[in-house]
């Protein structure tokens, strides 16, 4: 008798999981997801951004067939990072090993149309436009709201909740079943950003295969070419000086950029400018719960389990990675949920602490540190190379290491770590 898994969320770490679960041919998996169906719709740019995938999340999706090949052909491989100063040339920060860079509504097209292509109706039901109202751990039941109709009821023999940082399901558990949940917001916002990667009419170009990031004060910018000569981004600023808040048309935005950000202004349309004008502010939520499962039956993963901040570009990597260890699991105790759920949260969540840490306290908030951030990511892998015993690796160049775990790289990073835990303490 095939179990019924119920998975809420449809993002990467659960169609990823509804992968690994189906092959393994003991389950029948059910998917619901909040948002309307990407296959029938122009995929909305208002909430999107670049992930770049590392080894750490591609041997994830690496161990289903073709997957990975089906990613890589969307993606562009970016060689190093170019940071744009106020005043004199621009820094090149080189990458030994290309990294593979996506846009995430695209990652997440692929990923279901290589799961759906793969499985029939009778196995996997993926089903869009649902909202998760309630869940009864005892019953297990949950209560689902379509876009149109009634809400219904649905049994499942295992919940999965991977719905995000704003999770339903983790929300129900920190009320219901003693699950310990801290949130809060990242004290950044940002506004998504979309434009060409070079504009004839002024001999502008920037290069296809680096990431562009300029930093202005406390407001940032980070670009990433995408296929079609097509850059996707963002603009970061401090949640509570939003220095487009003022801004009312898109003329205004336009001298904004030319002003501060003046490569950007040359390469932003006012079509692009006037829809940057409308889009909304995101702001991100970190979680940090002290276990990704209840019972024999609930599993977390992905934000739903530990939300961090983007800026070490870790979220999906560690979300695609958990869906990796938790098969692990399964298959250690042979698919016994009662034995693998808890062996998932006690290996998992200290790692999940020890990426939080990694991603509040690894870029410097001050102008002095980030001079040291820079000397280190552009010396640190030549300075290992000639003194292994004395030179540590810098701790981006760690998190490049497919072979050491979150609280390794936290462990060997703890020095530079207290220093930007103490500048912050100072500046705040």
């Amino acid at each position: 008798m095939l179990q019924k898994i119920v998975i809420i969320g449809a993002g990467p770490a659960g169609l990823l999981l509804a992968h690994y679960l189906l092959r393994r041919g003991k389950y029948n998996v059910e998917i619901y997801e909040q948002r309307s169906d990407p296959r029938l719709m122009d995929t909305s740019p208002e909430r999107t951004f670049p992930i770049s995938l590392q080894e750490r999340g591609r041997k994830a999706i690496r161990s289903i067939a073709g997957l990975e090949e089906a990613i890589a052909a969307a993606s562009v491989f970016c060689n190093g990072t170019k940071i744009y100063r106020q005043s004199g040339k621009a820094r090149d920060i080189s990458r030994a090993v290309p990294i593979m860079t996506i846009d995430r509504n695209r990652l997440v097209m692929i990923l279901l149309e290589h799961l759906t292509q793969s499985y029939t109706t009778e196995q996997l039901r993926v089903k869009f436009g649902c909202q998760c109202l309630q869940v009864d751990r005892k019953a297990k039941t949950v209560i689902l709201q379509p876009e149109q109709g009634e809400a219904f009821t649905l049994t499942y023999d295992r919940l999965v909740a991977a719905d995000g940082a704003r999770s339903r399901i983790r929300e129900y558990l920190a009320q219901d079943a003693g699950l310990h949940c801290e949130q809060s917001y990242v004290p950044d916002a940002y506004k998504t950003v979309i434009l060409p990667r070079f504009n004839p009419a002024l001999g502008l170009e920037l290069e296809a295969d680096k990431i562009h990031a300029w930093n202005l004060n406390k407001t940032r910018m980070m670009m990433v070419p995408q296929p079609g000569d097509r850059l996707n981004g963002m603009i970061v600023f401090d949640a509570q000086q939003n220095p487009l808040a003022g801004l009312s048309s898109k003329e205004e935005i336009l001298a904004f950029f030319k002003d501060k950000f003046p490569l950007i202004g040359q390469l932003m349309s006012a079509d692009e400018a006037e829809a940057l004008l409308q889009r909304p502010v995101a702001r991100l939520v970190t979680v940090s719960c002290d276990r990704f499962h209840e019972g024999d039956s609930i599993l977390v993963i992905g934000d739903a389990a530990h939300a961090v901040s983007p800026s070490i570009g870790q979220g999906c990597n560690a979300s695609l990675e958990d869906v990796l260890i938790f098969e692990q699991f399964l298959a250690q105790y042979q698919d016994d949920w009662a034995q693998a759920l808890p062996a998932f949260s006690a290996h998992r969540v200290p790692e999940a602490h020890a990426l939080k840490e990694l991603s509040d306290y690894s870029f410097p908030p001050t102008k002095i540190l980030a001079i040291e951030f820079v000397l280190r990511l552009m010396t640190g892998k030549l300075l290992h190379k000639w003194f292994p015993q004395w030179v540590k690796p810098f701790v981006l160049d760690l998190l490049q290491d497919e072979n050491l775990s979150y609280s390794q790289i936290l462990s060997l990073s703890q020095g530079w770590i207290n220093k930007v835990k103490r500048s912050q303490l100072r500046t705040s």
